[in-house]
């Protein structure tokens, strides 16, 4: 298992700074959904961090990034737009 961060830093890739809640169930709901495939048993969504200008990351526990490549693509319709990578905590 590893971290694996989505990055969204390019115009493409801008996120939303503030969701409905009503946006956020049906992300969530969608995101779950997806997750329930068995073939996603030990992927994890741990949440999406964005600053005031919609640039972020998500980051995921997985197998690795290709398998986050694989949800977020099911779930967007796209692959990340800037990115995915695999990181490991040195500090």
């Amino acid at each position: 298992m590893v971290t694996v961060i989505v990055f969204h830093f390019t115009e493409k890739g801008l996120l939303p700074t503030k969701l409905s809640e009503e946006a956020y169930r049906s992300l969530r709901t969608e995101i779950d959904k997806v997750l329930e495939d068995p073939k996603y048993k030990d992927v994890y969504f741990n949440g999406t961090f964005v600053d005031e200008n919609g640039k972020g990351v998500c980051l995921w526990n997985a197998p690795n990034a290709e398998i986050v490549k694989e949800v977020i693509e099911e779930v967007l319709g796209c692959p990340p737009v800037d990115g995915a990578i695999e990181v490991k905590q040195v500090i």
